[in-house]
């Protein structure tokens, strides 16, 4: 398996440490975008709690030490954007199409995420799962 994170998972493995096994036998790929992602959830107070800025800062760069990073240039963003319609992507959704586009970009069958519904309909190649 190929798997690929999105930041829900990456926030989830902050706080469930069965995670880690997984992360660290499968090394999936993220985007490193996904780390600004995870750092202003655990941060900004939506999960209920915030992390102090610096505690946040070294959890991730742990955690990302586990992972694979693909980035889009800046031509495969515009090129993403410029299908999005053709998708029905619009407004806050282009995030989580860009993660499909980089999860496709680096070989991944398998995007792993909490957020089932963001993901539905986007690529039907693309198994989207829970951890």
């Amino acid at each position: 398996m190929n798997p690929y994170w999105d930041s829900s998972v990456i926030i989830e493995t902050t706080l469930n440490p069965a995670l880690l096994g997984p992360l660290q036998s499968l090394r999936p790929w993220c985007r490193p975008h996904a780390l600004a992602e995870s750092f202003s959830t655990l941060t900004g107070g939506r999960l209920g709690f915030r992390v102090d800025p610096d505690q946040a800062s070294a959890i991730l760069a742990k955690l990302s030490a586990h992972l694979r990073f693909v980035e889009l240039t800046s031509d495969e963003t515009l090129a993403a954007l410029a299908t999005a319609k053709s998708l029905g992507i619009r407004g806050g959704r282009i995030h989580d199409f860009l993660h499909v586009v980089a999860a496709r970009k680096a070989g991944c069958t398998v995007l792993v995420t909490l957020n089932l519904a963001d993901f539905a309909g986007i690529d039907p190649q693309l198994i989207i799962e829970s951890p």
